[in-house]
């Protein structure tokens, strides 16, 4: 009877949970499980099969989330209690951030953050933005447009003041690990809940994808995420698959020279497994890194002179022309002389805004589709590019 009674006064007690609540609930020094008889539903588990740079795990109303690797050769972490909206947190939670879920309302300084809330159909939540002449996903530019979504740039340019006249519950950025170029730092001083997404530290296109869950987790929508990434991975798996069957594997050269260097991909690197996948001989394959390697252009043209094919990754590069005005030694490249320069620019809007990076991080099996016609091209001989251009040597 005892016990019978407990559960009522609990369940009377936390009515309010059960039901929306015009201002944060003050965390309770121990978590509780809200009851069933309140109507509480604990929202399903994401299970991670490819994300290795952040970690969840789930207790009885709250939900443990890690940001492994925020950057590259990073030395720390980043921790953020989930807790039921309306439920109590548990204590002494350290330097954890404390969010309450579902997330009502957030700004996203990146406009890589916003294919994961597009897919997951919670851009009514976005209030503001950085970098917004770079958007390209239509429901952002809407938002610009109407006046619902705010434009407040990010890094050193960010406008904190703008940024607290819409009072996001939270705010996601990314951080390079560097005091001069991160905001990370200035918006927690400000009292910001600040959520450092890494996804570019993952190592293949499909565990880059798989942050869709790491949004997920903060609007109680692990079912949608999982079903949705189900369907990118058996897509992407097919494409590999078929790539996989090809009678050769083309050698492919990546990358360009910028401020005397050229930064090509490590052979762990998410652009090193796409050419894998599709079907490629990448020529740095063997290289043990997931960063890039600073070469020097004598470097590369030696290793990289007879590739078969070049996929040069500059936004500014446009046509052919626009190689050889920036540096004429590309020309000697037997890739280059014989039109098989690819650039993954196909989707640029009138800001600079690159598609590629936006759109692309959630369709990587429409990336691997433009890299295997483009390689094997009698294996998808109906497929138009999405997202690459040729850049042909005959162009005007």
């Amino acid at each position: 009877m005892k016990k019978f009674f407990g559960a009522l006064i609990l369940c009377l007690w936390l009515a309010s949970a059960c039901a929306p609540v015009p201002a944060p609930v003050t965390p309770t020094p121990a978590a509780a499980a809200l009851p069933k008889e309140c109507g509480f539903t604990p929202p399903a588990e994401v299970k991670l099969r490819y994300a290795t740079a952040f970690s969840v795990q789930y207790q009885n109303n709250y939900k443990i989330v890690k940001v492994l690797r925020p950057w590259r050769d990073a030395n720390r972490s980043f921790t953020y209690i989930l807790v039921q909206r309306g439920s109590p947190a548990p204590a002494n939670v350290g330097d954890a951030q404390v969010i309450e879920v579902p997330v009502r309302s957030l700004a996203s300084l990146a406009t890589t953050h916003l294919p994961y809330l597009n897919e997951l159909g919670v851009l009514d939540a976005l209030v503001a933005v950085g970098n917004a002449q770079y958007v390209n996903t239509p429901g952002v530019l809407t938002g610009l447009k109407d006046g619902k979504i705010k434009a407040v740039g990010n890094g050193p340019d960010l406008n904190l003041e703008g940024l607290l006249e819409t009072q996001p519950e939270m705010v996601t950025t990314l951080a390079l690990g560097s005091s001069g170029k991160d905001d990370y730092q200035a918006l927690m001083l400000r009292g910001f809940k600040t959520v450092i997404f890494s996804d570019f530290m993952e190592e293949n296109p499909l565990g880059r994808a798989e942050w869709l869950k790491f949004v997920a987790l903060f609007f109680n929508r692990e079912d949608q995420a999982e079903q949705i990434f189900a369907g990118i991975e058996a897509r992407y798996n097919r494409m590999r698959a078929l790539a996989a069957g090809a009678d050769r594997r083309p050698s492919v050269l990546l990358g360009f020279e910028i401020n005397g260097k050229w930064n090509m991909p490590g052979g762990k690197s998410y652009q090193a497994a796409y050419i894998r996948d599709a079907g490629g001989a990448y020529l740095w394959a063997g290289d043990p890194t997931s960063g890039r390697i600073p070469l020097s252009f004598e470097a590369v043209f030696e290793k990289g002179l007879a590739a078969d094919y070049w996929f040069d990754q500059s936004v500014s590069w446009l046509t052919a022309q626009d190689v050889l005005a920036a540096d004429a030694r590309y020309e000697r490249l037997r890739a280059f002389e014989q039109g098989r320069v690819y650039n993954n620019n196909a989707r640029l809007n009138a800001g600079g805004g690159n598609d590629y990076n936006e759109s692309g991080l959630v369709h990587p099996d429409l990336v691997l589709a433009d890299l295997i016609s483009i390689l094997h091209p009698d294996l998808l001989p109906e497929h138009a590019l999405l997202y690459y251009r040729p850049l042909a040597a005959g162009e005007q």
